[in-house]
């Protein structure tokens, strides 16, 4: 079969079919793609009967050639760029100039050269009927996406108060204290208007993405419409909050100027005070949603306000100078009555003289007006000045330590060897005699006496001579002990032992009881409170043994009377 055969043909239908297969939704309307009538856009100069540029240059061309071989190419051509448009391909223009190609193929042409256009043409085709099918499922993915953001869109709107009230506070910083008491109000209606902001971005986003997006019109003009409708909902509350937090922060504005800028005079806040709060308040109007006019007019008066601050500064500057030249003479005046002082000092006067004489000027620097830096600037003087005085006064004060140190030294040297003695004796107590062992404890208290030192120092050493007497106390008890037993004279001693035993008794609980009222009522630190504590248990271990003596006494006097 030839090609003329297949155009008259069952191949001439399927033709026929592709040629009607223009992009069409399930109604037989026509889809809304580049370049087609369907779009609400209006034509350029360049089109020619609603169709594109592109296509009134390839039919002037076409019209042109002489040759149906020649058109066919050129049609053939037309319609493969038409496919490889960058972006979306122009299926307008391929079904128009597929169309004119068609009935080329029934001229005069050669069976090789008729073959060989006419795969082109059904190659062509083909790739523009899957091309179209492809385009069509991604924009039914598209129009899907699009329907569940309105959905979503749609719900937020419909349960707009928990939204709102599960939104985040507005990120405000109102450091102004024009607007301190206000801070709610912008707070919250700041917070609304962040949430209406995005529900309009979002409207606005999907409403260019459903323009841009190919799709039938019918489908696009829903969905611009419920867009619409979502719109209504959203656009002019906005714009009622907007004008309202416009007009609060305008009369705000103009509630602060009036205060502090009616008159020439600033009232009640410091330059800088204002400066800041005019800072901050342009710094809030960039952070509140305004309308435009509200914007523009709060700027333009906060400027003029700026200005008027400048201003001011400047006349500030020179009065500063001024007064910085009288600061300047007054400094002068100061720096004479300084220099004899120095030389006063230099040539050896007393710290109680320089002193007096310091206060005297400093007392005249009271009297005179003078800045901080010229203030700073004279007591450096002054005190350089009496830096002679005070460094030989601190030499003599320094010979005195020196001489304290030292007694303190020898002090603690002559402590420190009596505790050693001590020790010794306490040591050595088991080989030394009785009268030996007196004497020596006698001398060392003697010795003792006569030294100054702390009242818990003295307690240490106190409770060794305690314990020395004890030992003193045992050896005398022995001596007794090991006496016959008919000997009354032993007896009489025994009993003026254990006399002597229950007074040492009486007085270490008594020693005792003063112990433990010290540790339990004074706020000791912790090593001043060890060291109560391990004399509380000598003196109860020194009780017990004076307990234990007490009773072996009275057994032995007891043994002794039943004898006589």
């Amino acid at each position: 079969m030839n090609v003329e055969n297949e155009l008259s043909g069952e191949s001439e239908d399927v033709l026929k079919d592709e040629e009607g297969s223009e992009p069409q939704d399930e109604g037989g309307e026509p889809v809304a793609v580049e370049g087609q009538k369907g779009e609400k856009e209006k034509p350029s100069d360049s089109e020619k009967k609603g169709f594109s540029s592109f296509f009134a240059d390839f039919v002037k061309n076409f019209d042109s050639e002489p040759t149906a071989e020649g058109k066919i190419r050129m049609g053939i051509d037309f319609m493969r760029n038409a496919l490889s448009n960058s972006g979306t391909p122009r299926f307008k223009d391929f079904w128009e100039g597929r169309k004119l190609c068609l009935p080329l193929f029934k001229e005069n042409l050669s069976p090789k050269v008729r073959s060989q256009l006419w795969s082109s043409y059904i190659e062509l085709s083909t790739e523009a009927k899957r091309l179209k099918e492809i385009l069509d499922e991604q924009s039914a993915f598209a129009i899907e996406q699009i329907e569940l953001a309105i959905q979503a869109l749609e719900r937020d709107l419909e349960h707009y108060e928990l939204l709102l009230s599960h939104s985040q506070e507005a990120p405000i910083q109102l450091n102004s204290v024009s607007l301190k008491e206000k801070e709610q109000f912008y707070v919250q209606i700041q917070k609304e208007l962040l949430v209406l902001n995005t529900l309009a971005s979002k409207v606005n986003a999907m409403r260019k993405e459903v323009v841009k997006t190919e799709m039938r019109i019918r489908i696009k003009n829903k969905l611009l419409e419920r867009l619409s409708l979502c719109g209504d909902q959203i656009f002019p509350k906005r714009k009622e909050l907007i004008k309202k937090v416009s007009q609060e922060f305008m009369s705000d504005v103009d509630n602060f100027v009036e205060s502090y800028f009616q008159d020439e005079e600033f009232k009640d806040l410091h330059l800088y005070s204002l400066r800041e709060e005019i800072k901050e308040l342009q710094s809030i109007a960039k952070q509140l949603t305004l309308n435009t006019h509200a914007f523009t007019e709060t700027r333009v008066k906060l400027s003029s306000c700026w200005d008027k601050i400048k201003n001011r500064e400047k006349e500030r500057k020179k009065e500063v100078q001024q007064q910085r030249q009288e600061f300047k003479q007054n400094f002068d005046l100061a720096m004479e009555k300084i220099k004899p002082f120095a030389e006063m000092c230099s040539a050896g006067a007393s710290v109680e003289e320089c002193n007096k004489k310091a206060n005297e000027i400093l007392d005249f620097m009271q009297t005179i007006d003078l800045g901080r830096d010229e203030v700073r600037a004279l007591k450096d003087e002054i005190h350089k000045a009496k830096r002679g005085p005070l460094d030989r006064a601190r030499e003599v004060e320094l010979e005195r330590q020196k001489k304290e140190r030292e007694a303190e030294t020898k002090k603690r040297e002559t402590l420190n060897a009596l505790k050693e003695e001590l020790n010794a004796l306490l040591t050595q107590s088991d080989s030394l005699e009785f009268e030996l062992m007196a004497s020596k404890r006698d001398a060392l208290h003697k010795q003792f006496e006569e030294i100054v030192i702390s009242k818990a120092e003295k307690q240490i050493i106190d409770r060794q001579f305690k314990q020395l007497k004890d030992l003193l106390d045992d050896k005398k008890e022995k001596t007794l002990l090991m006496l016959s037993e008919d000997d009354q004279k032993a007896l009489s001693e025994l009993k003026g032992v254990l006399e002597e035993r229950k007074l040492r008794r009486q007085e270490i609980k008594n020693q005792l009881e003063n112990y433990r009222k010290l540790l339990g009522g004074s706020g000791f630190d912790f090593e001043k409170a060890m060291m109560y504590r391990e004399m509380i248990e000598a003196e109860k271990a020194t009780l017990e043994k004076i307990n234990a003596s007490i009773d072996e006494i009275e057994e032995k006097i007891e043994e002794i009377e039943a004898h006589g």
